[in-house]
């Protein structure tokens, strides 16, 4: 209880200080400066590979702060574990260094690591997602062409269609823009170049649209936009089958679990089991 008081005594002797010694508009000024001077360093411990994990995941975080998050938990936990070691007079545990190293092994971005391991898995569910989204639009792109009194010109379409998606919406608004200033043949070289180049059905879209954009004639724009159809119904069915595999993944991995703690649970006790035999023996027989 004395270590206590001490603490917050000093504590309150400090806070004292700031309050006599620092006027109103110096602490505004120094809560201005002190906050400046968090960004600064949150800027200093951007990791640029973090961040590109963070957007490939479709998650609106700075790495910067996410950096700092992760040091400051782990300095957080030394400090109020070593803050109750002097209030309870023990000596301070090696234990807690091991618990703060483990928060930063946790928490870092490396592929086979917990939270690497969690933006490995939203990046992949993100492809997955954006490429629907892909599909669904060269399937509105179609019903748009095929219509029987007249189409929407390329442009306007992108621009109209960009509202209902969220993975490429701001694709579709600046490729709306670029077919209206470069042309819209430049416009979907640079649509189709912000996917990978191993890319399971992106040289299709682009054969697609480049070929039915460059017919002077809509009859005939239609007839090979029929003809093209199923190869978007067999990147449909592929994208589709390509989804409930990965939901499949996801679900055994779930499945698995219990099994698996089932199994510890039972060897756990087969072991105990046979601990507790062999201390009734008293190590006679075939226990020696």
């Amino acid at each position: 209880m004395d270590r206590l008081l001490f603490l917050i005594a000093v504590l309150g002797v400090v806070y004292l200080s700031l309050l006599v010694f620092v006027s109103s508009s110096r602490q505004e000024r120094y809560i201005l400066r002190l906050g400046a001077r968090w960004r600064a360093l949150g800027e200093r411990v951007q990791n640029e590979r973090l961040q590109q994990l963070l957007n490939n995941s479709g998650l609106t975080l700075s790495a910067g702060r996410i950096t700092l998050f992760r040091y400051s938990a782990a300095l957080i936990y030394i400090l109020a574990q070593a803050a109750g070691d002097f209030l309870r007079n023990v000596p301070f545990s090696i234990y807690d260094l091991l618990i703060a190293v483990l928060i930063l092994v946790v928490t870092s971005p490396l592929r086979y690591l917990p939270l690497g391991w969690l933006l490995a898995w939203l990046h992949q569910k993100a492809l997955i997602q954006k490429d629907g989204e892909l599909i669904s639009f060269i399937r509105l792109y179609e019903n748009n062409r095929l219509r029987k009194r007249g189409y929407v010109q390329f442009g306007a379409f992108c621009a109209g269609t960009a509202g209902h998606f969220n993975y490429i919406r701001q694709d579709l608004y600046e490729l709306s823009e670029r077919a209206v200033d470069e042309g819209t043949e430049r416009a979907i070289e640079w649509f189709c170049g912000k996917f990978p180049d191993n890319h399971a059905f992106i040289n299709d879209i682009r054969s697609i649209l480049l070929a039915t954009e460059g017919m002077d004639d809509d009859t005939e724009a239609a007839n090979y936009l029929r003809e093209q159809g199923k190869i978007i119904t067999k990147i449909s069915s592929d994208q589709y089958l390509k989804k409930w595999s990965f939901i499949g993944e996801v679900s055994t991995i779930i499945n698995v679990i219990p099994s698996i703690a089932t199994f510890l649970m039972v060897v756990s006790l087969a072991m105990q089991y046979i601990l507790l035999i062999k201390g009734n023996f008293n190590g006679v027989g075939m226990f020696q």
